[in-house]
């Protein structure tokens, strides 16, 4: 249960960070998922029509996720974070900051324990 605990936070803050430069994609997410359960609810209490909105809503907003999504991708494999080298082809440049990051932090505790 502890090793979970920073996996979480981990998560969270990749979360956080891809979320801040994409912000579209957890909106498009939550709207998938409000339209799949109002839909199912929908289905629940015998109210087909509106199921069936509900339904077509959710392939709209499931499809603009993909879209944004894509886009986002396209354009954040094009951008440079400022002061790095440039990632690798088929890495995307915030995870290549952070693999970078992490290196360095590494680097300093192996320099700390010789000394």
């Amino acid at each position: 249960l502890i090793a979970s605990v920073p996996a979480m936070s981990d998560f969270m803050y990749r979360f956080r960070d891809k979320a801040q430069k994409d912000p579209l994609v957890p909106v498009g997410c939550a709207a998938t998922v409000a339209c799949l359960f109002v839909g199912l609810y929908a289905f629940h209490k015998g109210h087909s029509n509106l199921s069936q909105k509900m339904m077509r809503a959710r392939i709209v907003a499931q499809g603009a996720t993909v879209i944004v999504l894509v886009a986002g991708s396209m354009a954040a494999g094009k951008l440079v974070p400022p002061g790095s080298k440039k990632a690798p082809p088929g890495i995307n440049p915030t995870e290549y900051r952070l693999m970078k990051e992490e290196e360095a932090k590494q680097q300093n505790e192996e320099a700390k324990q010789q000394r």
